[in-house]
């Protein structure tokens, strides 16, 4: 590996600084800071990039040891992008990561001249041109415009004469910012001479990686998304952070590039245990129709290796009701295939019959699986997820019977009572790490459970008999598990908490809501048939 070593380059009359270090004849990854930062923002991501990588970075005019422009057009995209090239020089194509202003250069640099760039990673800077069309496209919705807009309310401040640079000069704000006083008035310039001059979005050739960061005030989903159009080629890494990743997370920021610029283009990882039939099986196919690498675990191994074959993903057995050998299984899925983005906990057994004839090992038997199931399935996978530090989601297969009270459903309907709000505890816990949680409350579905569901108190010939006019109510309501496989999915990209599927469930939910004393009511009709 070679040393640190600094040069200067000329553009346009100016000294632009240049560290370099690394390994000599590497792929070359250049980095180009924002503000009000210079190149040292990006010490940790260097120190997890260059034992692979020639890693380039650089001051932007006006910045650390760069030379300023003595007018203020100098600071217009167009320069900046001239200074860009010449610091990539004739390397030949390298691969480029921008930071806030760095990336809204970034966008134009390999929008204009693709042939200089390999990939562009971005980080918390959109181009200016795409969100000015998705502003424009969304016209007709002002409520998710100003939603967009607001994020930017600092620039308005920073376009006011003379009362900026008064503010920079107090030294507690120099401190927090991490900035001396040159670089924080030349990079006023940055907004004076860009913010408010038409800018239109033009197609990106070269393959896009957006690192979106959780928690950063500045720069939301919607500013993400504007590219999507105007991108040939994007991926999308999420990172538990705020604005300023590169020195707060650089181990994981230099990861995500590492990985992105290596071409390892991680597939979102979907964990489902109960994937062997029913709405666990559906839900895996759903991911796996969406390019989601799957892991299928059951109780059935033969049932889980053909949900397996049938998603081109992994299987394992599982007994979730085993406490220690779902932990083991969540360790094995992290050592061999990775941290999930989305684990379902989904198993599950039913169980029919009134309170007085369910006896003490039918309640066993239904809440080590239903409840104690999905408790050892988050307690084994939860934590890989928050120590990742990159979100994800939880997903749990609870029940229309969790809200809706019946005598024929007790000891079911208190276990899938007790992991909704499981649930719902989970969601307020695990927010602040980036991860949602959701909770799935079915009706009546077409799955084989009916036909494995026990009836307290019946005897064999009643037991077969019950189960068999069950599944026969189950098939001619038609609902398929498909149907609440597309409902999970939806569920995950919008981070919904309580999700009711089926039309029975939405009308329970809703009637609960105004009168629990009528749901009851017909709770107690429903049990009665």
């Amino acid at each position: 590996m070679d040393g640190v070593r600094e040069r200067f380059v000329e553009s346009a009359d100016l000294r632009i600084r240049v560290v370099e270090e690394g390994v000599e004849g590497g792929p070359v990854v250049v980095l180009a800071h924002g503000f009000p930062d210079d190149l040292r923002v990006w010490d940790g991501v260097v120190e997890g990039l260059r034992e692979r990588f020639r890693v380039v970075r650089f001051d932007w005019r006006g910045a650390g040891g760069s030379g300023a422009p003595g007018e203020r057009d100098g600071y217009r995209i167009e320069w900046l992008v001239r200074d860009l090239l010449a610091v990539v020089g004739g390397r030949g194509p390298v691969h480029l990561v921008g930071h806030d202003w760095g990336s809204v250069v970034g966008w134009r640099a390999v929008a204009e001249h693709p042939s200089a760039f390999l990939s562009f990673t971005s980080i918390s800077g959109p181009d200016l041109g795409q969100v000015g069309a998705w502003v424009r496209r969304h016209a007709t919705r002002p409520a998710e415009v100003v939603g967009l807009l607001r994020r930017s309310w600092y620039i308005a401040g920073f376009l006011v004469p003379v009362l900026p640079e008064l503010v920079w000069r107090v030294p507690l704000v120099r401190r927090r910012l991490r900035a001396d006083l040159r670089t924080l008035v030349n990079g006023l310039e940055l907004y004076r001479a860009n913010v408010g001059r038409a800018a239109r979005p033009r197609r990106v050739r070269v393959p896009v990686h957006q690192i979106a960061l959780r928690n950063d005030p500045y720069v939301s989903a919607r500013h993400l998304e504007a590219a999507e159009p105007w991108t040939d080629d994007l991926t999308r890494s999420h990172l538990v952070a705020g604005h300023w990743a590169p020195r707060t997370h650089p181990g994981h920021v230099a990861r995500l590039i590492g990985d992105f610029v290596d071409g390892r283009r991680r597939r979102r990882l979907v964990v489902v245990t109960g994937a062997g039939s029913g709405i666990g099986r559906a839900t895996a196919l759903r991911f796996a129709a969406d390019g989601a690498e799957v892991v299928a675990l059951d109780v059935d191994a033969e049932a889980a290796a053909r949900t397996a074959a049938d998603t081109g993903g992994h299987s394992y057995r599982l007994d979730v009701a085993d406490g220690a050998a779902t932990r083991e299984v969540a360790e094995t899925v992290r050592r061999r295939h990775g941290v999930p983005d989305v684990v379902m906990a989904n198993a599950g057994v039913g169980l029919a019959g009134s309170f007085l004839r369910t006896s003490e090992d039918d309640w066993r038997r239904v809440v080590d699986v239903n409840l104690w199931g999905v408790v050892h399935t988050l307690r084994a996978f939860a934590p890989h997820l928050v120590e990742r530090g990159e979100g994800g989601h939880l997903v749990v297969t609870a029940s229309m019977a969790g809200y809706f009270p019946t005598p024929a459903l007790p000891a079911y309907s208190a276990t899938k009572a007790a992991v909704l709000m499981l649930a719902q505890c989970l969601a307020a816990e695990l927010e602040p790490h980036g991860i949602g949680v959701s909770a799935i409350c079915p009706g009546v579905v077409a799955t084989g459970i009916a036909a494995t569901t026990r009836f307290a108190g019946a005897d064999g010939q009643e037991q077969a008999e019950r189960q068999r006019r069950a599944a026969r109510a189950y098939r001619l309501r038609g609902y398929r598990p498909e149907k609440v496989a597309d409902r999970v999915f939806r569920a995950v990209q919008r981070d919904e908490v309580v999700v009711a599927v089926t039309p029975e469930a939405r009308f329970a939910q809703a009637v609960g809501r105004v009168s629990p004393r009528l749901v009851r009511l017909l709770g107690r009709v429903v049990g009665a048939t």
